[in-house]
């Protein structure tokens, strides 16, 4: 089922990020790990929004900010969680795009982030039932 594969896609890159946190981020090999970690968690977080606002014809956002607004709106997110998802997609960005190369205290930043975010999953899983 997709929606249980994106639960687990966005826990298993969670994991590996918070287990990176710990390591030394200025180190290359740590540093590009623990980003595109972050990068995968995020797109697993948008892969999940994307398929509840379809499944529940909530709308057609056209941008990632746009689909979590629709999920504040429809109080599937509160106001404070909105501002944690429109950050980490801020951050999110940065890595896919490279306007600049994001800083080691955003990559640690994107890390709490998400773990924030775990509220949100466990709460779609509640409702779905996958818990």
């Amino acid at each position: 089922m997709r929606f249980a594969d994106l639960i687990l896609r966005f826990e298993r890159h969670l994991r590996g990020a918070v287990n990176l946190k710990s390591k030394d981020v200025r180190d290359y090999f740590v540093y590009n790990t623990l980003a595109m970690e972050c990068f995968q968690a995020a797109n697993a977080l948008i892969d999940l929004a994307q398929y509840i606002v379809a499944k529940k014809k909530l709308g057609f956002p056209s941008t990632y900010r746009e689909l979590f607004e629709i999920l504040e709106n429809e109080g599937y997110t509160s106001e404070d969680e909105l501002k944690t998802f429109k950050r980490l997609i801020f951050l999110r960005n940065l890595i896919v795009h490279e306007y600049y190369r994001i800083s080691e205290s955003e990559l640690l930043e994107m890390v709490n982030l998400l773990g924030k975010c775990s509220d949100f999953v466990n709460r779609i899983k509640a409702e779905a039932g996958v818990i």
